[in-house]
């Protein structure tokens, strides 16, 4: 359920709008064109007034509860719908639901209006280009720069000299220090960017802590889940490529680069100096040791351990990891063995 007190509904909006809008005037009946749509739903919650999607049959457990007016669906399981459902059907209903979700909903927080709140602390020598908002408890040291349309919540600390595009977003209680920030980027609440990293010499006796002078660069379109800590460089910056989504309690080290369009899903802990392609996909909990390389378009599963490194288009499971069919082999053997 939309909590109308978070979210508000631009909508309704008539069933030729939306498809027009959402799949480039995508054909559909005349004498559907006009019926209201009030909500975007789940299956399961769906009325007759709501649009919802279905993109895997394996997501459904029987049709006799989808009441839904329309559904975005895939042509090779349209005859899951009930009759009396309107099938809008697209190669991926996933992306058309999230373009219509966009349409019709709008964050509470992104209708407030620019203002720089009296409670928060900016330098005087700070470059603040139009329609921003800084809230309550900031504070923004010397030498920093924040784009047009950018968004700072509360109690967030940006260090000296950091660098911020434009229509970013960063959440409450973070902490920016030693980093550039592109353009689109969203920094949920409790991120930590750019303190030093864990990196320390040995005398033999004790441990020297080894210099940290690098940055942390978050390209374009980057998104930084809560409470994701991103340390800066010792010598090399570390890098987060343009476009790419990091979850959740994430950890990634000194002197990493991150390619573009990469995926990392919650609690990966990534080593100091670890290189990773293009468009590679991090499973949740997974852990790379230090100076490994993952190549462009690699998988790796939720809680494999990275001991070497994985090449280009390789999908990869386990701890050490290796090649996903060895692994499942591996596993399937050790079941029938147990079962003896």
């Amino acid at each position: 359920m939309k909590v109308k007190s978070f979210f508000i509904n631009n909508g309704p909006y008539k069933l030729s709008e939306i498809v027009k809008t959402v799949l480039n005037d995508h054909p559909i009946p005349d004498h559907f064109s006009d019926i209201q749509i009030h909500e975007i739903t789940t299956l399961s919650e769906s009325t007759s007034n709501d649009l919802t999607y279905l993109s895997d049959k394996n997501y459904i457990n029987g049709t006799r509860d989808i009441k839904a007016a329309a559904c975005f669906i895939r042509e090779d399981i349209v005859d899951i719908l009930p009759n009396d459902v309107i099938p809008i059907i697209t190669p991926n209903p996933e992306f058309a639901i999230i373009n219509a979700m966009n349409m019709f909903y709008q964050s509470v927080d992104k209708t407030l209006d620019y203002s720089i709140d009296e409670h928060s602390i900016i330098a005087d020598d700070v470059k603040l280009e139009k329609e921003i908002r800084i809230e309550s408890g900031v504070v923004v040291k010397s030498g920093v720069s924040i784009g047009q349309k950018s968004f700072i919540e509360a109690n967030t600390v940006i260090g000296n000299n950091v660098i911020i595009g434009r229509n970013v977003f960063v959440g409450s209680n973070c902490s920016l220090q030693h980093c550039y920030i592109g353009d689109n980027v969203v920094i949920h609440p409790g991120t930590r960017l750019g303190q030093d990293g864990f990196g320390y010499g040995h005398s033999g006796k004790n441990f020297i802590k080894f210099p940290h002078i690098g940055r942390v660069i978050i390209q374009d379109n980057v998104e930084i889940g809560a409470n994701t800590t991103i340390d800066r460089g010792s010598l090399n910056d570390t890098i987060i490529g343009e476009g790419t989504k990091i979850d959740n309690l994430v950890h990634i080290a000194h002197n990493v680069t991150v390619g573009q369009n990469c995926g990392l899903a919650g609690q990966v802990g990534v080593s100091g100096s670890v290189t990773i392609g293009d468009n590679v996909i991090l499973g949740g909990q997974v852990g790379v040791i230090p100076h490994r390389k993952i190549g462009d378009n690699a998988q790796v599963a939720a809680g494999s351990g990275i001991m070497h490194n994985v090449q280009p288009n390789q999908k990869v499971a386990g701890r050490p990891h290796r090649e996903i069919d060895k692994y499942l082999n591996e596993i399937k053997t050790l079941t029938r063995l147990s079962r003896k």
